[in-house]
């Protein structure tokens, strides 16, 4: 006997069976297709160095390349794209890396020939190339050889070279280049009075470095006290050394409006911004001068942010 079906009873069959192929095919899809990667992506290991900027961080391998992750909207991954990865892509064609940071939605690297590469957003000139385009792949900063250490800040950036002088370039509104002007610029420009220095670090709005003699010479912003001389005053030309502060062997990696220095001692001195604590001295009012910091000692490295410090 042959059952017959009425025609719309085997069109909705016919739904039925399809509906069910379909809901197969979706459980067979490899979870990996699911979330596609880039071909160039990486697993989380091999990594020397690591930076964290704002939404993105870049890492350095030890092979000497260097891999970014996070958001992407100005190219501050470096992978020629502006595509979001939720995994390390390769930034594109640099190799012979010794040193990787990340800033606001953009990073720099150091090379093992002293020359220096930039990506990412570039509307103040923080690239260094003598555009402010913004540039999703490396460009090298313009007529800049010699770099042997360099930090970021908010929009710019400062490099130490080899004889002991100090560069910067990128964004001057707050003074941030120490020239004595407010002029931004998008190739490297020298700070006026510097000599002699041995490490430089670039807060959000200003910098400051470590000289030879152990002493320290800040610049830039002082609205919060980040001058670290007892005021609240701005400083263009003139390098304003924090009160009482000798002895120092190391600056955290600032990126905020605070400062902290390493003393010889191993224990650490802040100053500057401290509407969260992040002076370390128990209080959230702004502290104008060097401050010891009486809770941690033995300290070998240092890297504060906006709001927060930290301490090997």
């Amino acid at each position: 006997m042959t059952l017959s079906l009425p025609l719309y009873l085997k069109n909705l069959l016919k739904h039925v069976v399809s509906a069910a192929m379909i809901a197969l095919v979706a459980v067979a899809i490899p979870a990996s297709l699911e979330n596609p990667q880039p071909a160039n992506a990486a697993a989380m290991t091999g990594f020397t160095q690591v930076s964290a900027g704002n939404y993105f961080t870049c890492a350095l391998k030890s092979d000497t390349t260097v891999w970014c992750w996070g958001i992407n909207t100005s190219g501050q991954l470096g992978d020629g794209t502006t595509t979001l990865r939720n995994r390390p892509v390769q930034v594109n064609g640099l190799s012979g890396i010794v040193s990787v940071e990340s800033s606001n939605d953009y990073a720099c690297a150091l090379k093992s020939d002293n020359t220096m590469w930039c990506w990412g957003n570039n509307g103040f000139g923080q690239l260094g190339n003598g555009t402010t385009t913004n540039s999703s792949a490396p460009v090298q900063v313009s007529s800049l050889t010699g770099v042997t250490q360099f930090a970021t800040g908010y929009g710019h950036v400062c490099a130490l070279k080899s004889d002991g002088s100090v560069v910067c370039w990128g964004w001057n509104v707050m003074m941030n280049l120490g020239t004595g002007t407010t002029t931004s610029s998008s190739t490297p420009v020298t700070p006026s009075g510097l000599t002699s220095a041995s490490q430089v670090r670039a807060g959000a709005y200003g910098g400051c470095v470590l000289l030879v003699d152990a002493t320290v010479r800040c610049w830039g912003a002082g609205g919060s006290g980040q001058l670290g001389n007892g005021g609240t005053t701005y400083q263009t030309s003139t390098k304003t050394q924090p009160t009482a502060l000798t002895g120092v062997s190391g600056l955290s990696n600032a990126k905020g409006q605070h400062s902290c220095a390493i003393m010889s001692d191993k224990t650490i001195k802040c100053w500057g911004y401290n509407d969260h604590g992040q002076v370390g001295i128990g209080t959230t009012t702004n502290q104008l001068t060097p401050a010891l910091v009486t809770t941690i000692s033995d300290v070998v490295d240092i890297s504060s942010n906006n709001h927060t410090t930290c301490a090997v």
